[in-house]
């Protein structure tokens, strides 16, 4: 299995605009960074870096966040954040979010 992992902190302050990372391959990672790491997250919820699964399909990525302890097991909204990465990352096929102890929190398909 390959993966890769990446972290960022971006510089720009408008975040509302992905378009502009928009990619084709799930494997053009700073892009997929980008997109990731500028989206918003549900209160108690905060982007920490993320894992690239490109080797063979279904390609794969992994959402690593940092969970607030107290909203452990809360239900939480994350379908939007997948929907723009399922939008602007072509060959997305699989998104997972987690927090970063490795535990899935959710999954889209």
């Amino acid at each position: 299995m390959f993966s890769i992992c990446a972290c960022s902190n971006p510089t720009q302050t408008d975040k509302s605009d992905f378009s502009r990372y928009k990619t084709e391959y799930i494997g053009d990672a700073s892009n997929v960074v980008n997109i990731v790491s500028g989206q918003e997250y549900p209160k108690g919820y905060s982007y920490s870096y993320i894992e690239i699964q490109s080797e063979e399909e279904p390609y794969e990525l992994s959402v690593f966040l940092e969970v607030d302890p107290s909203l452990e097991g809360m239900k939480v909204d994350l379908i939007e954040n997948a929907e723009v990465l399922f939008e602007l990352v072509g060959n997305l096929e699989i998104v997972y979010y987690k927090d970063v102890n490795s535990k899935k929190l959710f999954s889209f398909l």
